[in-house]
């Protein structure tokens, strides 16, 4: 009996020696064949995270591309109103009433001639309506008379009066203003609309305003 004994007890010692070898070999085999993955290239783990990575670093990117056409459409509203209060203030300065219009290709600037017509560089006379390249209709003076052009008596701002065009076309009825010091029976309202795309993000809405006090500005809609 002792000696089954001792003869079982070395072959579960030789079998554990065999499991370890194994063990030892399996574990030496994945850890040779994941230096090999490391060094011929990314896991797919590391793909994968990658790939989220450049994902969000895009999106970010593209929410901060700035939107040029938001931006030159409130500078020209911007330009709009600034241009036509000058306008309203030097025209009550100097008891000299200025005409201003704005259609869909822009707006522009005119003082009366001797003769009582209205001109600017190049046009004097009667109020007339042509189309335009934008599609929509322009306002125009046409007739005869002496060329009266707009300046600025102040020197500070020479392109104030220069006839201006929108920077993409906008819709918009064609009007024609009498500034000066007469009397605004009632404030006036005009809807500009411009649409860049299909998209809601690519119409914008306006209105501006002509308050009683002669003042003008613009709310975006």
């Amino acid at each position: 009996m002792p000696t089954l004994a001792i003869g079982s007890k070395s072959l579960v010692a030789s079998k554990l020696i065999r499991l370890n070898v194994v063990a030892k070999s399996m574990l030496a085999s994945y850890s040779s064949k994941m230096r090999r993955a490391v060094d011929a290239g990314f896991t797919l783990i590391e793909l994968l995270v990658a790939i989220a990575i450049m994902a969000v670093m895009l999106g970010v990117a593209v929410l901060a591309i700035p939107n040029h056409d938001e931006r030159y459409w409130k500078d020209n509203l911007d330009q709009l109103v600034s241009s036509l209060n000058l306008a309203q203030d030097e025209s009550a300065m100097s008891g000299t009433p200025m005409i201003a219009q704005i259609d869909s290709a822009g707006w522009r600037f005119f003082v009366p001639n001797s003769n009582g017509a209205y001109g600017s560089q190049g046009s004097a006379g009667s109020m007339s309506s042509s189309s335009n390249a934008t599609g929509g209709q322009a306002i125009s003076l046409a007739g005869n008379g002496a060329v009266s052009p707009v300046n600025n008596p102040s020197g500070l701002m020479p392109d104030v009066y220069r006839p201006q065009s929108w920077y993409k076309p906008v819709e918009i009825a064609p009007l024609q203003l009498t500034l000066g010091g007469e009397q605004v029976a009632q404030v006036l309202q005009i809807p500009i609309k411009q649409v860049t795309g299909s998209g809601a993000q690519d119409t914008r809405q306006a209105i501006l305003t002509r308050n009683r006090n002669g003042r003008f500005s613009w709310t975006k809609l």
